[in-house]
């Protein structure tokens, strides 16, 4: 027998049954924290007990929330136990198939992994070395098999708010096998499983809110139904929280894409039988095409844009990519191997796409072409689809480069400036050492000059490489002619200023290296003070927060990528270099220490943070302090111009390397560079 929406009949809420359980507390670490979770399970909870019109004694009610979860409003619900092992194992395997019932309904709100098709859902007493955990699909299998009375349950339905993240990825983790026995499905009886996510994504939990984000779709689309309706709607449930996702990941608010496994439950063509999708999955790579790749990327360097290369893959094959902390690092073996792993699309690998992202975006274009015959000999030889055209590479704006090397005399600085336009092209060197004062006055000019040069797609940035002495310096406030009427202007009113310290990165260059890579990959996310377990790219640095090793927090690990230093004037010099020292790329810091009184907040985080949130998109900010710094100048007083914004944006892939500088012959025409 097979279940079709329209011909299911109407189940009686009071013969049906449920098992809701709620994890936000684990015994794992402190990390696995999940705030929402037990509320989502409370909540719906509250939907079966209330439009569900389920009685609350078929509810069996697991919540493990943490210490400062309100759990108030579950007035009129059954009372809780904990969600450890033993309570779950025993209500599942024990008093619900006793139940004389027609519905199970099972939902889980926590932390999940995907292993070989099975979903792994750690109970609240799991730790690191014993993993306790329900496997879902195994459980699944169990209540569809003669274990459980013929005549009972012919109905049974699962929803997970859970990740599906790849269980390798864990491997501090124990999951213990674990088979509850059972068999084939009993003749009339119907499965329906929905997860929150596709095998290998994370599902969406908003913290603020203490919500998961499948949980409020999903609620939104039963609230008002009866478990009978909702029985009866589950395609069209599903159908709804599909399409939805499907345009919050297009808007880049959500990473994940629910899915669904039946058996006995045919009204899905896409699905038969069984306990995996019917419509497959993508083919793997061969060995030929491992051992072609290895010769290929044998010491070569990760290009900056590998990053934009894994998540086009995962959109131009129909699939959410992963949650940012999930993406892999290391080597370009290191990538295609974690995209081999994930579940693609029929057809569609996801390693190809990848590949043919990094052929057009590489600037050795020999090594492009060969990357692109790669992808086309084995796209044939394994028998996937065509691999559509990468994206071109977007016009960039030029860039101003401008060097101030300190020489031997004090306080006087040798001076180069070159513009980038794909390449590095040198523009100009002083001959002699010259003052702080005079390179001021000589750079206005020359930097105006380099940018005319690029005029048809303008110079967007003007990026200052100094000794660590000059970070104090408003170069963003340093004038320079402009415009027809060639009136001095401030060239942080013209274009995006950054200022750079790569010389003084000579002992933390492979953890610099590290940090960029990792900002390429995590850019965007919330901020977190400096604690050794802070694993939030940005951090933010205040006075009364900040360590006396700061250096050494700043270093521990690849985050943070950027820092918001809120320190007064006097520890600033310390807290940034620090910044410098421990190969951190991104500071953004008050030149004066924080304004206090009208003339600002001083809270960094909430002038940049977006709208409504706690989150910043590290990659925006320079263009964010350009115009800050136009709003600014529009309004200037005294007091507001006191304490201007600085950036230091130290990227390792984007300098021209440079011989040591020394004083020249005067008929030097161009200066000794390495090729860039």
């Amino acid at each position: 027998m097979s279940h079709r929406a329209d011909d299911l009949p109407d189940v009686a809420a009071e013969r049906t049954y449920a098992l809701v359980v709620g994890v936000e507390s684990y015994r794992v670490d402190d990390g696995w924290r999940l705030p929402g979770a037990a509320r989502d399970a409370q909540r719906f909870a509250a939907w079966l007990t209330g439009s569900g019109r389920v009685p609350p004694a078929n509810l069996r009610l697991f919540l493990s929330p943490l210490p400062d979860t309100d759990l108030a409003c579950g007035r009129g619900l059954p009372s809780h136990q904990p969600a450890t092992e033993q309570n779950i194992k025993r209500a599942l395997f024990h008093d619900l198939p006793s139940r004389d019932g027609d519905l199970l309904w099972i939902y889980w709100a926590g932390h999940g992994f995907h292993d070989d098709g099975h979903l792994l859902l750690p109970y609240a007493d799991a730790t690191g070395p014993h993993t306790v955990h329900l496997n879902l699909e195994a459980a699944l299998r169990w209540w569809g098999s003669t274990g459980v009375d013929r005549r009972r349950f012919r109905h049974q339905i699962a929803m997970t708010d859970a990740c599906r993240v790849d269980r390798r990825r864990s491997p501090r983790l124990n999951f213990w096998s674990v088979d509850y026995g059972g068999g084939d499905l009993a003749e009339g009886r119907g499965q329906f499983v929905l997860y929150a996510a596709r095998p290998g994504e994370a599902a969406r939990n908003e913290e603020e809110r203490r919500a998961g984000l499948f949980t409020d779709k999903l609620l939104d689309a039963l609230n008002g139904m009866t478990v009978g309706q909702g029985l009866r709607a589950l395609t069209d449930v599903t159908r709804g929280l599909q399409a939805d996702f499907d345009m919050l990941c297009a808007q880049q608010k959500a990473w994940q894409r629910p899915s669904y496994l039946i058996r006995g439950w045919d009204d899905f063509e896409a699905y038969g039988g069984d306990w995996t999708d019917s419509s497959g999955t993508a083919p793997l790579l061969d060995q030929k095409a491992w051992n072609d790749l290895a010769v290929l990327t044998r010491g070569r360097e990760v290009p900056p844009c590998v990053h934009d290369a894994y998540r086009w893959a995962f959109e131009v094959c129909g699939c959410a990519a992963p949650a940012p902390d999930a993406t892999p690092a290391g080597s370009l073996t290191e990538f295609v191997r974690d995209l081999d792993d994930r579940q693609g699309r029929p057809g569609k690998p996801l390693t190809l796409p990848f590949v043919r992202y990094l052929a057009a975006h590489a600037e050795d274009r020999e090594w492009g072409a060969r990357l692109d015959d790669w992808v086309d000999r084995t796209r044939e030889r394994i028998g996937a689809r065509p691999v559509a055209a990468a994206p071109e590479r977007p016009a960039e704006p030029a860039q101003v480069h401008v060097q101030l090397a300190k020489s031997d005399e004090k306080g006087r600085y040798f001076v180069r400036v070159w513009l980038y336009r794909g390449t590095f092209s040198f523009e100009w060197e002083s001959s002699d050492p010259v003052a702080l004062s005079d390179a001021r006055s000589q750079l206005g000019e020359r930097i105006g000059t380099a940018a005319a040069k690029d005029s048809a797609k303008g110079t967007g940035r003007v990026e200052f490489h100094i000794p660590v002495e000059l970070l104090d310096e408003e170069f963003e406030a340093w004038s320079m002619p402009f415009g027809p009427g060639r009136l001095p202007q401030e060239v942080g009113q013209l274009f995006e200023v950054v200022v750079r310290c790569p010389d003084a990165r000579d002992d933390s260059a492979a953890k610099w290296r590290d940090k960029w890579q990792s900002f390429e990959a995590h850019g965007e996310g919330r901020w977190e003070s400096p604690t050794l377990d802070a694993c939030h790219p940005i951090w933010l640095i205040t006075e009364d927060g900040m360590p006396p090793n700061l250096a050494a927090f700043l270093r521990f690990a690849d985050f943070p990528v950027g820092v918001l230093v809120q320190v007064g004037r006097e520890r600033l010099p310390e807290a940034l270099g620090a910044v410098v020292a421990s190969g951190v790329p991104i500071a953004l810091w008050h030149r004066s220490g924080p304004p206090k009184g009208p003339a600002g907040t001083g809270d960094l985080a909430t002038e940049l943070a977006s709208p409504g949130g706690r989150s910043l998109d590290l990659r925006k900010l320079p263009r964010t302090l350009l115009k800050l710094r136009i709003q600014a100048g529009a309004s200037a007083t005294e007091e507001g111009r006191s304490h201007p914004l600085a950036l230091l944006w130290d990227d390792p892939n984007r300098r021209p390397r440079l011989q040591r500088l020394e004083v020249d012959p005067p008929h030097r025409t161009s200066p000794r560079t390495e090729a860039p």
